[in-house]
């Protein structure tokens, strides 16, 4: 796959964000204790290059219910999205299907999907940035604390909470302090645990995400003082390339992710629609 830059040159390879964005949601879900696992419905089903990770507890949040890989899959001729297609509609999920332009398999995916009748959803947009240093100053009066064991800060109730979701899926994330190649972190205001967000490294690349903030800790600065931090931990382990995802600005949904990103130096790569399957 041909290396793309960014407007100001960031240069990056969207097939190997891809790849390492599959390993980052295999890893949260493969951390998930099993008991919790059959309790909620928390499945992982590789099919062909395409990977499934649904929570049928989470029916209907997209977010928590992805089919990757799709474009490569259908390039290489394989049945995988078709399959986990159907798993999801049996399961009764209305799972995402992020697809990544430009790629082989883009376009026949698309028609695909349009093809089974899912619909488009929220697009997200992908940004990149170098490992140049943090050129912004890391606001006041949060403390960030690099969580490395899962007992060691409530990293999993703040992410959980932060979305949304209900108490219980903390087990998406209480036990990934520690795991190999994940840098944790919580950020403090007041000594309370106000936001987390973490790193997955994969040799030089370096995946940023679970960015999530309590009620107590918002317009306080935690996501930038986690950004600056997860920044230069980053560049200190040897990493060349950071990526991050949010939701593309639109009229009527808030941009303050957006917004931090930007200010935290990364660049617009490329939107990424997202199709979701309609559930009855």
């Amino acid at each position: 796959m041909a290396r793309r830059e960014t407007a100001n040159g960031v240069a990056y390879d969207p097939a190997e964000l891809d790849r390492v964005e599959r390993r980052f949601w295999r890893e949260i879900w493969d951390s998930v204790p099993a008991e919790a696992a059959r309790e909620h419905g928390i499945e992982t089903r590789e099919m062909g290059q395409v990977q499934a990770t649904l929570a049928g507890d989470l029916a209907l949040l997209g977010m928590m219910n992805l089919i990757l890989g799709a474009p490569e899959e259908l390039a290489a001729g394989g049945d995988g999205l078709a399959r986990a297609a159907a798993w999801a509609r049996e399961r009764g999920v209305a799972s995402y299907v992020p697809v990544t332009p430009g790629l082989a398999g883009s376009e026949p995916t698309e028609r695909w999907l349009r093809e089974q009748a899912f619909q488009p959803g929220y697009t997200w947009m992908k940004f990149v940035r170098d490992a140049h240093e943090a050129r912004f100053k890391a606001p006041g009066g949060v403390e960030v604390v690099e969580v490395e064991r899962p007992d060691q800060e409530p990293f999993g109730m703040i992410a959980a909470a932060g979305f949304g979701m209900p108490a219980w899926a903390s087990v998406f994330f209480a036990n990934l302090p520690g795991r190999d190649g994940w840098r944790c972190y919580v950020g403090r205001i007041d000594g309370r645990p106000q936001a987390c967000a973490a790193i997955l490294i994969d040799g030089d690349l370096a995946e940023f995400g679970i960015a999530a903030t309590l009620e107590g800790g918002r317009g306080r600065g935690s996501q930038l003082a986690l950004l600056h931090r997860r920044i230069e931990d980053a560049a200190a382990a040897g990493c060349r390339t950071l990526f991050v995802e949010t939701g593309a600005r639109e009229q009527g949904r808030p941009a303050f992710s957006y917004r931090n990103i930007l200010l935290a130096g990364f660049e617009e790569a490329f939107l990424r629609p997202n199709w979701q399957l309609p559930i009855d």
